[in-house]
């Protein structure tokens, strides 16, 4: 038997399959467990974060539209204006008017400072500026352009004394043109300064712990406000993320996007009063950074299953194969011509009935075995005992042909006619080409063994032949009718008995088989008697050595087991032979 690899040993494929069983499903129960929640997260994250957005911007509205009614309270003041349109140029009154804009200043604390320009007058309050602001720029020309209309002014930074130091400061102005409401006529420009910190508290608390970057741009793409303040006045649009936002028409919303092979996630919402839109940039390993953390978690958890896993299979598969192991090893032994292994049955499932089965098998295997040596050894007794009788025949034929003719040239008639006999006896009995004859041939051999028996026993018994002529062609293994013809005539027709034996030669078919019976009516046989004819009994006084039992083995070696000899003895009465054969049947080598 070929040594099996543990590789490709059934206890490998069950521990392998048993692996796969758990492993996949745990597999696709975690990628779609991390999809799932990923989403969930995505959404509910999302929501929030768009809900907060808003709430900022909104607040950032607020603020602005707050400084828009400041500016509308300064040029609506009769006192503002009055003394404005009285002084055109500085004057003593300028004293008076600086003092009415530091009340306005001093009124807010978001404000850093108020310009006001008039013809050649300049007035302002408020921080103390390192140097004069320029405001012969482009935004101080639109504003100059204007009628009245509110406008911002992005951020820009600015240089602030404080004490001895120079500090940088950035602001974003509001800044409009002032008109007499009452006669329309332009009294100047006024520019209100406010801290670009009022813009980052609106939404530091978006920040997410500085993962997350959130920033204001103009419609433009610059930036207007950010926590690292160097980036405030750059332009924002070399960001995916803003492109997408300025490509996008809704107002406020929440875009995905893919970059540098990374989800990300940009929110924003536009600022209604001055069109700036508040963004921030999630980067999806901060919006994923939890779900990250449950995913080393569950591999962790799904190492460890997997290593008990494949325990629990390793010891379930030894346990199941056990049986197959040791079953294994007993059909080596057997393969070895051990037939006498046997399994121990201990269980009730497939694997025990599959043992009962090999145990059985190897029971029928010796059994057959042991019946085909016993099948040989009465072969080679039969043809030992032929190879014995054997002994010189053409002798014994020259022999025999010789007292024969000397019978006939003395007139004795008897002793030629029982020498004839005799040599056609021997010539059937020492012939082993042929072991199967028809039944013709056989009645015709019993013929001439009856012819020197009566001779012998002085005419004590008759022989009755009843054969059906579809029965005479049928071939049948040869000497199997001859012994139970002696046994008749020996049992039955003692030298000493003064009785007449009757023996009767019967013969017919029967379905698909024939039958064969010599009946008597001898004084029956008794049963130590009937037990040594069954054995192969050396008697001197017999022509065949041949037991009935031989017989019996001849004909099942030919035949099969369903055929054999029936014996039917009653003191007194006689006794009756039944030879069960096959009708017809062909030769069987043996």
């Amino acid at each position: 038997m070929l040594k099996v690899r543990f590789i490709g040993s059934f206890r490998f494929k069950l521990i392998l399959m048993l692996v796969l069983l758990i492993l996949i499903p745990l597999i696709v129960f975690s990628l779609l467990l991390f999809g799932w929640v990923k989403d969930i997260i995505s959404e509910k994250y999302s929501e929030s974060a768009i809900q907060s957005v808003r709430e900022s911007a909104i607040n950032i509205d607020y603020r602005l539209n707050d400084l828009k009614e400041f500016t509308n309270i300064i040029m609506t003041n009769s006192d503002f204006v009055t003394i404005l349109k009285e002084t055109g140029s500085k004057s003593d009154n300028a004293i008076a008017y600086e003092n009415i804009l530091r009340n306005f200043f001093t009124s807010r604390e978001d404000i850093e400072g108020i310009s006001v320009y008039s013809g050649d007058s300049f007035y302002y309050v408020g921080s103390n500026k390192g140097e004069k602001t320029e405001y012969n720029t482009g935004w101080f020309k639109n504003l100059s352009g204007s009628h009245g209309e509110i406008q911002w002014i992005n951020t820009r930074l600015e240089k602030i004394k404080i004490m001895a130091g120079d500090f940088d400061k950035y602001y974003f102005s509001i800044g409009r043109k002032l008109v007499d409401l009452n006669t329309l006529e332009e009294l100047g420009t006024m520019v209100v300064d406010i801290d670009e910190g009022v813009l980052e508290k609106s939404y530091k608390n978006l920040e997410g712990a500085g993962a997350v970057d959130i920033f204001i741009i103009d419609s433009q793409g610059k930036i207007i406000s950010h926590p690292q303040k160097s980036m405030i006045g750059t332009d924002a649009r070399d960001k995916l993320a803003v492109r997408k936002v300025m490509e996008d028409g809704r107002d406020f919303g929440k875009l995905s996007y893919r970059e540098d092979y990374k989800d990300n996630m940009v929110i924003y919402s536009t600022c209604g009063t001055t069109g700036w839109k508040l963004v921030e940039v999630i980067p999806g390993n901060y919006l994923y950074s939890e779900i990250d953390k449950i995913k080393i978690i569950v591999i962790d958890i799904g190492i460890v299953y997997l290593v008990l896993a494949f325990c629990a299979a390793l010891f379930f598969s030894v346990k199941l194969t056990k049986p197959m192991m040791h079953m294994m090893k007993k059909m080596k032994q057997a393969e070895g011509g051990n037939l006498n292994t046997r399994i121990d049955i201990v269980r009730k499932d497939e694997l025990g009935h599959l043992g009962i089965s090999f145990n059985n098998m190897l029971s029928k295997i010796k059994s057959l075995m042991e019946q085909q040596i016993e099948e040989e050894r009465i072969k080679k007794e039969i043809e030992l005992e032929a190879l014995h009788a054997q002994i010189n025949p053409h002798f014994l034929y020259n022999t025999l042909n010789t007292i024969k003719w000397m019978a006939k040239m003395q007139g004795a008639k008897n002793i030629s006619s029982t020498v004839t006999a005799l040599i056609k006896l021997l010539r059937v009995s020492i012939n082993l080409s042929n072991e199967m004859i028809t039944l013709r041939e056989e009645i015709e051999y019993v013929k001439n063994y009856v012819l020197i028996q009566k001779i012998r026993f002085n005419e004590q018994f008759e022989i009755n032949y009843s054969i059906d002529e579809d029965c005479m062609e049928c071939r049948i293994p040869k000497l199997i009718l001859q012994p139970v013809v002696e046994n008749a005539i020996i049992y039955g027709a003692r030298e000493d008995s003064s009785s007449h034996l009757n023996i009767e030669i019967s013969a017919g078919r029967q379905g698909s088989g024939m039958w064969l019976k010599v009946s008597d009516n001898g004084p029956g046989i008794e049963e130590e008697a009937l037990q040594r004819i069954f054995k192969t009994e050396k008697n001197v006084n017999k022509f065949s050595v041949v037991g009935l039992n031989n017989i019996v083995a001849r004909i099942k070696h030919y035949f099969g087991e369903k055929y054999g000899i029936e014996i039917t003895t009653e003191p007194g009465k006689g006794t009756s032979v039944l030879l069960n054969l096959p009708y017809n049947i062909e030769r069987r080598e043996a």
